[in-house]
């Protein structure tokens, strides 16, 4: 055994971080790319991949919460009011759920998992119903 850099991902709780960790990069850069876009197809298509790598997050904090329980205790714990100030915690009560109300295109319906256990890894996709003209596939350069 050699002894390597203390960051490594030699467990799957360090490898969900690193997804993590690179998907709320990508979800920035496509935030950023859809403010600075003139289209407003090329707008909307910025936004919708910053709405798949939210969707990417959930699975991988569902995930980790899954894979390490102490870190799944953290997300129970309610944060007291001040708290990033540096005031002393007051007693307070958990702030209520919030109401979130997702718009999802008709054409996704029946391709989005209903729970993350259910969508699986290293398998390619199907190709888009009707013709999708942009997938990551399609932008990437070919040498």
């Amino acid at each position: 055994m050699t002894d390597g850099p203390p960051n490594t991902f030699d467990t799957d709780v360090a490898r969900i971080r690193l997804v993590l960790m690179r998907e709320l990069e990508t979800i920035s850069v496509y935030e950023a790319l859809a403010r600075q876009a003139t289209s407003p197809e090329i707008r909307a298509f910025f936004e919708h991949l910053a709405g798949e790598e939210k969707e990417h997050v959930a699975e991988a904090a569902w995930l980790l919460r899954k894979l390490d329980p102490s870190q799944s205790a953290l997300f129970d714990k309610p944060i007291a009011e001040g708290h990033f100030e540096g005031r002393a915690p007051a007693d307070v009560a958990p702030p209520p759920e919030p109401k979130v109300q997702r718009t999802i295109d008709a054409n996704l319906l029946g391709r989005l998992p209903r729970d993350p256990r259910h969508v699986v890894h290293a398998i390619p996709a199907p190709p888009a119903p009707g013709g999708a003209t942009f997938t990551v596939g399609s932008l990437k350069r070919r040498p």
